[in-house]
Parts: C-alpha cells; sequence; structure tokens
C-alpha cells in the first residue's frame, strides 16, 4: 500500500523523478493521483543542452536507499500528467521514468502491484553535479500499517455512503 499524504514529504532532496526496475500495477483505493511521464534522451560527451544525471538506487530492506551517480547525463521533458481517482487502476511499464504525486488536497491510498523484471535498475533523476547520498525511507510497522489499513477503508465507506 502506498499513502499520499499532503506536506508529508521523507527526503524533501530527493528527485521525484525516477524509473522502477519492475512493472508497476496500481489501484487508487481512495483521492486522486496523478503520474507525469518524463521523456529522456542521453546527452553524448560534450553535447550541449544536459537537465539531468542518472542515478542507480540500490534500495536496502531496512529502508536505506544508496543513491550514486552515473556517467549518464540526459536531456529530460515532461509529457502530460494522468489522474487516477478512487477505483482506477494506472500501470507503468519498468524502466519508465515518472514522477507521481498527491493530486489535490484530500489524501490518497494505492494498493501497488510489482513485478520485477530482470536486467532493470531502480534509477533517478538528480542534479548534474550531483554526489552520492544516502537517505532513509519511513517504513511502517505492523500496528502502522493496520491503523493505515482502517483509515483508508472508512475513508473508503464514507465516499461509497456519500
Amino acid at each position: 500500500m502506498h499513502l499520499f499524504e499532503t506536506g508529508n514529504r521523507a527526503d524533501p532532496d530527493a528527485s521525484p523523478m525516477h524509473a522502477h526496475s519492475w512493472e508497476l500495477r496500481s489501484r487508487v483505493l481512495h483521492g486522486r493521483v496523478a503520474n507525469l511521464p518524463v521523456r529522456t534522451s542521453p546527452v553524448r560527451d560534450g553535447e550541449e543542452g544536459a537537465t539531468h544525471r542518472v542515478f542507480e538506487v540500490f534500495s536496502g530492506s531496512d529502508g536505506v536507499d544508496e543513491i550514486r551517480p552515473t556517467s549518464l547525463l540526459v536531456r529530460s521533458e515532461p509529457g502530460p500528467a494522468h489522474v487516477s481517482a478512487g477505483g482506477e487502476t494506472y500501470t507503468l511499464a519498468a524502466g519508465a521514468f515518472h514522477a507521481t504525486a498527491l493530486e489535490g488536497v484530500e489524501p490518497a491510498a494505492t494498493l501497488v502491484h510489482g513485478m520485477s523484471i530482470p536486467g532493470q535498475l531502480d534509477l533517478s533523476l538528480g542534479p548534474l553535479d550531483g554526489r552520492p547520498r544516502r537517505t532513509t525511507r519511513r517504513l511502517c510497522d505492523t500496528a502502522q500499517t493496520v491503523r493505515s489499513v482502517h483509515t483508508v477503508l472508512r475513508r473508503i465507506d464514507a465516499e461509497q455512503r456519500a
């Protein structure tokens, strides 16, 4: 389950533009979620116009992510946003750069199913002069997960009764 809340960004320095090593199928349970595709094209050595450096993301089971710059520079351009509301499902291909955000002020929740694709890497777009760094994701324990699921179910129930 992925929860989206206003003003609750775990790492304000983290780039929202990323690509998963897995195919994603996500069902919006509550609220509205916007996906913004990001088109990238490689920039050759000495060529002008690079907007971002590609970083590899190595995620530990403890919630610690190692974010390491690669030598690959790209030019990126956002595509049109696609908004999905409660009851809708969206998919994203492995390796597709995108940014996902809450659409509106109401919280949102999605149920995510991912299928790993051999040979794909978790990637992020960052500053051209970016350095290696480490970030920690907030992981929920069992009690927090149960509370979150109950909150989402109450919201879904309230929406259906309205």
